[in-house]
């Protein structure tokens, strides 16, 4: 702690300008322009005090603009919802390339169709969901290239759009493969 409040008000103004002083010099580095006595008086010089002011003013850190804050804010937010949405989309993708590379298949007629059901559904209306998650990704991840660009943001591996729609091409293969394997046990 700089200066203790509670002796400040106990102490005479001398005082007090006597340690805000010392304080400047010693923590600050602010070269002691001025004595107490010369400022603890009805008209002090106006000239010496503006020096001084603008000397702490000069050691002084610079503090945060407000906006500063908010920006960084706004962009560890979106930062955070891309870097969710992509998780998910990736989890998803991958537990339907999994699911869609099974070779295996039931023996009865009417549990394949139940499955060739369950795959057009999913192409129908699972995948242009995701499909739009995925492209919303993109948009999101084109928000913050910015920011990466210029290291404020270090996108992990996977993460990239790029890697997304690698993952997706996989899933796509998968999704192909099983449909022609649908196909010929349908057929039996």
């Amino acid at each position: 702690m700089l200066i203790d409040m509670n002796r400040v008000y106990r102490q005479t103004n001398l005082e007090n300008l006597d340690q805000a002083f010392t304080v400047a010099e010693r923590d600050l580095g602010v070269t002691r322009l001025l004595d107490p006595e010369d400022v603890d008086v009805p008209q002090p010089d106006e000239k010496s005090i503006i020096t001084y002011v603008s000397s702490l003013y000069d050691a002084m850190p610079r503090v945060p603009d407000v906006q500063d804050g908010v920006r960084a804010n706004e962009l560890e937010l979106r930062w955070q919802e891309y870097y969710e949405r992509v998780t998910v989309l990736l989890q998803w993708i991958r537990h339907y390339t999994v699911i869609f590379e099974e070779k295996r298949f039931p023996g009865s007629y009417e549990e394949i169709e139940i499955l060739w059901r369950q795959f057009l559904k999913f192409k129908e209306t699972d995948l242009p969901n995701k499909e739009a998650d995925k492209n919303q990704s993109k948009f999101q991840y084109q928000s913050l290239e910015g920011a990466v660009k210029s290291g404020q943001l270090k996108v992990p591996p996977g993460y990239h759009p790029l890697d997304v729609e690698k993952e997706w091409g996989k899933l796509h293969v998968s999704i192909l493969e099983r449909e022609k394997l649908l196909r010929i046990e349908l057929e039996r």
